[in-house]
């Protein structure tokens, strides 16, 4: 606050600034925290009347070393930059040398439109961009089955889940909710092939009898699968898509 009443007093002071070519105003943040030292904080004057090109800054006015906010501004600007007819807008950012840390997330109108010359602006903090979630493994992860031919696959009241967990040995056991099947399998790098084995054979009730059976011709045709992050598919030969699974951490 100190450094706009600074600002201000200065402005006040100056004949050389004449009335309606400063604009002032401060810039804050609602997250309690400080800014690194040798941050930047960064407010442009733009036009910004054209929707379909990008705006055109008229003023940069930078503030080194900004302390605890709220900051205070006054930016000078000469009158022949302004069009009456034209918008202007005042936006705001705070830069870490080249790392964006937060900025305004609109542009806040001042001198033409029945704008003013003082405003006061909010930054918002610029999300991190997410990790990438490392790939589950295929073998020895518990792999919810989502959709079959790209029908969802739901659970039944009750009953297993719809699952397949293949296991380090070279068996695995995959069901609907209904019956237990259980084989074998062979993998080779993105390939995999399955072998059938024994099943239990209990009456499955509509429409996980169907669902079973299209669970049993999947693991019949599958050629090869994708894995990304929690999620994995079953391909047929031509890179079609028969299952979608996510795996599950207990």
């Amino acid at each position: 606050m100190r450094r706009l009443f600074l600002a201000l007093a200065a402005l006040l002071m100056s004949p050389a600034l004449a009335s309606g070519e400063t604009i002032t105003g401060t810039v804050s943040y609602l997250q309690r925290m400080m800014l690194p030292p040798d941050a930047i904080v960064e407010i442009v004057l733009q036009d910004v009347s054209l929707a379909d090109a990008p705006a055109k800054t008229l003023v940069t006015y930078r503030i080194e070393a900004p302390g605890a906010p709220p900051y205070g501004f006054a930016i000078h600007y000469a009158p022949e930059q302004v069009d009456e007819r034209m918008s202007y807008g005042l936006r705001a950012s705070v830069k870490q040398g080249e790392k964006l840390l937060m900025t305004t997330d609109t542009a806040y109108p001042v001198l033409t439109r029945g704008a003013g010359t003082e405003v006061e602006m909010i930054l918002k903090m610029v999300s991190e961009p997410e990790a990438s979630m490392p790939d589950s493994d295929f073998v020895n992860t518990y792999w919810k089955l989502l959709t079959l031919n790209g029908e969802e696959v739901p659970v039944a009241n009750d009953q297993r889940e719809p699952h397949v967990i293949l296991r380090s040995d070279g068996t695995y056991n995959a069901t609907v909710g209904c019956n237990m099947i259980s084989g074998a399998y062979e993998v080779s790098g993105a390939e995999v092939e399955f072998k059938p084995g024994p099943m239990t054979m209990m009456a499955c009730i509509p429409p996980y009898d169907s669902f079973e059976n299209n669970l049993v011709k999947t693991l019949e045709s599958a050629a090869s699968f994708g894995i990304s992050g929690e999620s994995m598919e079953l391909l047929d030969p031509a890179g079609g898509t028969l299952a979608t699974f996510r795996a599950v951490d207990f």
